[in-house]
C-alpha cells in the first residue's frame, strides 16, 4: 500500500503543469538584459492548442552566458554520463535566468517506478559543455556556439571535428526542419508537448520555445514568425519544460511543462533588470 502511494506521488509529479502563467499582455517584454519573453494561447486546431512560451536571447548583450549540463564524474565511473535532474533544480543551483530540457537520453530502468532525480543516464545526442564533448553520435544535428557565442546550426550531420574543436557550448537535436526562415513542409504534424531551439546567426539571436500541445511544424513556424532562421526540436513529451529563474522583471519565476527529470539541460544566464534594493548597513 505504501509503495503504491509513493508511486502515485512520483507519477503526479511528472505530469505537465504550468505554474509559469502565460501573460500575453507582456509578450515581447525584456525580462533580463538581453532576454525577451513571450507567450501565446494557440487557437485550437489539428496542429495545436494550449500555450506556447518562448524567449529570444540577444547573444551580443552584456553579461549573457550559456550553460549545458556537464558530465557527472561519478556517473562516468559507473559507465554512464549523467544523473537525471529536473530543469527547475538546475536553474536554481546554477543561477540561470532561463533553461529548457536538452536532448534524448537513456537511463536506469525499473519496472516498479518511473524515472527519478538521481538516476544514472546517458545522452543519445552529442552535447558540448564548456569545450568538453560528451561523445559522438552519427545522427546528431548540433547547435553550437564558439567562445564569442556565435551560433551555428548546419542542416547536415554529424558535427565535424573542426566544429567540435571550436565549440564551447553545443546541444544536439533532431532534424533541422527550420532552414533559412522556412519550415520544411514534410515536418511532422502530430500534436504533443514539444521543445524547440532556433537561431538567427546574422543577428546573433537564440530562440527557445516550449508548447504543451503543438506539432513540430507549428512550433518551428512560430519561431520563424519571431525571426528565427534555423531551428530544430529537442526531446519532447514529458521531458518538455521551460523554467524562468529568479530576478526576472515582470514575470514570476516558475516552471512551464513537465517536471520529469532529464539528463541534459540548456540554459542562459543574464543580468537582472530589476532595480537594486538599498540595504541598511
Amino acid at each position: 500500500m505504501l509503495v503504491a502511494a509513493a508511486l502515485i506521488v512520483v507519477i503526479m509529479s511528472n505530469l505537465f503543469h504550468a505554474n509559469l502563467a502565460c501573460r500575453p499582455e507582456i509578450s515581447g517584454t525584456e525580462i533580463f538584459q538581453g532576454i525577451t519573453y513571450g507567450c501565446e494561447q494557440l487557437a485550437p486546431s489539428a496542429e495545436g492548442s494550449g500555450f506556447l512560451q518562448w524567449v529570444r536571447v540577444d547573444l551580443a548583450a552584456p553579461g549573457i552566458e550559456l550553460y549545458v549540463t556537464p558530465m557527472d564524474s561519478n556517473a562516468l565511473l559507473k559507465h554512464w554520463q549523467y544523473r537525471l535532474q529536473r530543469v527547475a533544480k538546475v536553474v536554481e543551483r546554477e543561477n540561470l535566468s532561463v533553461a529548457i530540457n536538452g536532448g534524448l537520453f537513456a537511463s536506469e530502468e525499473s519496472s516498479l517506478r518511473p524515472r527519478m532525480s538521481g538516476d544514472l543516464a546517458k545522452g543519445l545526442e552529442t552535447v558540448v559543455a564548456d569545450h568538453v564533448v560528451s561523445h559522438m553520435w552519427e545522427h546528431t544535428y548540433l547547435l553550437w556556439f564558439d567562445d564569442q557565442l556565435t551560433p551555428n546550426l548546419r542542416s547536415s550531420k554529424p558535427p565535424t571535428i573542426e566544429e567540435l574543436e571550436k565549440a564551447r557550448w553545443g546541444i544536439g537535436g533532431g532534424s533541422v526542419w527550420l532552414r533559412n526562415g522556412e519550415v520544411w513542409s514534410g515536418s511532422t504534424r502530430g500534436v504533443d508537448s514539444r521543445t524547440a531551439v532556433a537561431i538567427d546567426p546574422q543577428r546573433k539571436l537564440l530562440f527557445l520555445a516550449v508548447g504543451n500541445r503543438i506539432s513540430p511544424y507549428l512550433i518551428l513556424q512560430k519561431l520563424a514568425n519571431l525571426g528565427a532562421k534555423d531551428g530544430m526540436l529537442l526531446d519532447g513529451g514529458d521531458s518538455s519544460s521551460m523554467v524562468i529563474g529568479e530576478g526576472a522583471r515582470g514575470v514570476a519565476a516558475g516552471v512551464f511543462g513537465g517536471s520529469r527529470p532529464v539528463a541534459t539541460h540548456f540554459g542562459v544566464r543574464a543580468r537582472s533588470l530589476r532595480p537594486s534594493v538599498a540595504r541598511w548597513p
